[in-house]
């Protein structure tokens, strides 16, 4: 507060909690007047600074401040880069490990696909490089080639301090039932050259009650697709758990694990009908469906993720043939739904990467709305 009285100048600072109060007597006039300017332009100079450091916490140093509270309804975006050093891609195999994150394999069909949006997997590209990140803008690229064939629609799991990768698709192998493991993302080893679960590709796995458990998927050759549901407790030796669960056969479903139960959401079949469903189960083998019309509308290649308390259904592929919006949803009991206020600012997509990384979820990569394969790095905030 700058109070002017005559020829004294009287002012009070309040800067970091402490408070000073200062005079100034002048005669001169103008020297109050450049006295005064210079500390208003000191006043816009602090309140710039704070500002600037008020702005978004780097990845690396996250705030753990009480006073900040996150709002789940205002959901918000940040591209931490539109173009990752790793080629545009879909279907890779995604996960965090050693506090770092982690994309590898998939495929690249922007030179393939026709106008009409008819894809020719077979001849496009795929990979079997390995890169990492611990911030979502620079990448690392750790293997050109792995050991393994150039293959998509893999899953990655951590699973008793090892890395498993399971099922997929190569041009070379054709559908997978093999079993790789891992104990650094880097270098790899086939440890089953078939598992009794058929190939297949576009499955889930998720790690729960002490055991790997695998769920559903396709394979295109056989015509098939899958609502069988197994386990294992070393990654070696499995076990049917049902031949037939009670959600419809599908691929490209999510699945997550949500106060001490496993969730599955959506998915797509051969007819290319895609599912807005919701099963729960709370020991891996019986399925419990609760809720077959949700607020949001079907999809496949989604991502399923738990972050800040609450279950988030995140993008769709809204296409001409799909239509609608690529929104996001949150669940604070996996039964009532709610949207956010916005809409993510990235291109609605399917097949992409979803990963919680240091309590922000992370999308990345899949193919868009524009029917172009990306390779863009986006969190929240």
């Amino acid at each position: 507060m700058v109070v002017y009285h005559g020829s004294t100048l009287r002012f009070s600072v309040l800067c970091r909690g402490v408070h000073m109060n200062i005079t100034i007597s002048e005669k001169d006039g103008f020297t109050i007047f450049l006295v005064s300017l210079a500390l208003c332009l000191s006043a816009i100079t602090v309140f710039l600074i704070h500002e600037l450091q008020s702005m978004e916490a780097p990845i690396a140093s996250p705030v753990a401040d009480d006073s900040i509270r996150f709002h789940h309804a205002f959901l918000a975006w940040t591209a931490a880069t539109t173009s990752a050093s790793w080629s545009p891609r879909d279907s890779a195999a995604s996960f965090v490990f050693n506090d770092r994150m982690w994309t590898m394999g998939g495929l690249n069909g922007n030179a393939v696909t026709g106008s009409d949006h008819a894809v020719q997997y077979w001849d496009a590209v795929h990979y079997n490089d390995i890169w990492s990140s611990s911030d979502g803008r620079t990448w690392t690229r750790e293997r050109e080639h792995a050991d393994w064939s150039p293959r998509r629609s893999m899953t990655v799991v951590p699973f008793q301090g090892e890395l498993w990768m399971l099922g997929g698709w190569s041009p070379i192998t054709g559908y997978s039932n093999e079993i790789w493991k891992s104990s650094d993302a880097i270098s790899w080893q086939k440890v089953v050259a078939k598992a009794p679960w058929a190939a297949r590709e576009g499955q889930s796995v998720e790690v729960f009650d002490g055991k790997m458990w695998l769920l559903g998927g396709v394979n295109y050759d056989e015509r098939t697709v899958f609502h069988d549901v197994w386990s294992s407790s070393d990654g070696l030796a499995w076990t049917m758990e049902t031949a037939a669960a009670p959600w419809s056969g599908r691929w490209d479903h999510a699945t997550t694990q949500f106060q001490g139960r496993i969730f599955l959401t959506g998915g797509m079949d051969l007819t290319k009908q895609s599912f807005s469903d919701v099963w729960v189960s709370e020991n891996g083998a019986d399925w419990e469906l609760i809720e077959n019309n949700p607020p949001w509308q079907s999809r496949q290649g989604h991502s399923l993720m738990v972050v800040h308390g609450a279950l988030w259904l995140v993008s769709r592929l809204n296409d001409v043939e799909s239509g609608g919006s690529n929104d996001v949803w949150y669940s604070l009991d996996g039964l009532q739904w709610q949207k956010t206020v916005a809409d993510p600012p990235w291109l609605g997509r399917e097949a992409h990467a979803g990963l919680v990384f240091r309590d922000r979820m992370f999308i990345f990569g899949g193919m868009d709305a524009a029917w172009e394969w990306r390779n863009d790095v986006w969190h929240s905030n």
